[in-house]
């Protein structure tokens, strides 16, 4: 008894941050169900008087949503896959290779983090024109291939590992890409996870950089294309609401899928024995 009425405030505590975070989205999710005559009219409210379809009907086929939808899959998805293999080697290098200027490389890396993104993004775009990728998905994923942020988790996780593994493997035979690969990874799919997880929800969700180099509407991602929904003379808010469902469901079925390895990447090393 003593116990429940001890964890009472951290229950209410943490229903509190629950419905505040849960908030926004129900909103949103209410909001697609409105028809724009009753969300522009003097009696607006939370609750749908009339909750109907037609804007997700609308959304996917008036406009190229699932081309959109494709694109975003495909960048994200590179994205992903490249900063798994890119930020792994890089990370396996910098925390089990001893070499000259090591700490030089680590700090460089490191001190990336610290740029804003905006601040690159110029430059990049010259980089991306002159190489006559604007308008192209090369210009959507190869800049992104790899992460300062990945590198970092990944290494951070690899000196946890005792070095004994790349001994004993050594013994055997293995070479430094058998050892990752047969020895390291098995044990890293927290980590992996984690990257995996965070990379894919920054890919999904980016805007700024997908609007600066894609002109075609069809090469366009979700956050883009969406985008359009808001315009200045004509807002749409119940499609910019039903796309937004819409383009939230990956994200969550994403972490759902890859929250234990999420959350155990997170608190790995947390605690030092």
């Amino acid at each position: 008894m003593n116990a429940r009425l001890n964890a009472l405030p951290r229950t209410l505590w943490l229903t509190l941050i629950c419905v505040f975070a849960g908030l926004p989205v129900l909103w949103m999710a209410l909001t697609s169900l409105q028809p724009m005559e009753e969300l522009l009219g003097t009696n607006a409210s939370l609750i749908p008087a009339s909750a109907s379809l037609d804007a997700y009907r609308e959304v996917v086929t008036r406009f190229p949503f699932w081309q959109w939808f494709g694109n975003s899959v495909l960048v994200a998805g590179s994205v992903v896959a490249g900063n798994l293999v890119f930020d792994t080697l890089a990370a396996y290098g910098l925390s089990r290779i001893r070499f000259r200027g090591r700490q030089v490389v680590l700090t460089l890396i490191l001190a990336t983090l610290m740029i804003p993104t905006q601040v690159i993004l110029v430059p990049l775009y010259l980089v991306m024109r002159d190489l006559g990728w604007i308008d192209t998905y090369w210009a959507l994923i190869i800049p992104f291939l790899a992460s300062p942020t990945g590198i970092f988790l990944l290494r951070q996780h690899f000196i946890t590992l005792p070095i004994q593994l790349d001994e004993a493997a050594a013994i055997d035979g293995a070479g430094r890409i058998r050892t990752l690969w047969s020895v390291l990874l098995p044990s890293s799919w927290p980590a992996l996870g984690t990257v995996a997880v965070l990379k894919f929800m920054w890919t999904w969700g980016e805007f700024a950089w997908p609007s600066l180099v894609t002109n075609n509407e069809l090469l366009r991602t979700l956050p883009v294309g969406l985008a359009r929904f808001q315009n200045q003379f004509d807002p749409r808010w119940d499609l910019l609401m039903a796309g937004s469902v819409m383009a939230a469901v990956p994200v969550v079925l994403c972490f759902i899928l890859l929250q234990r390895f999420f959350v155990r990447g997170l608190t790995g090393g947390a605690v030092k024995e």
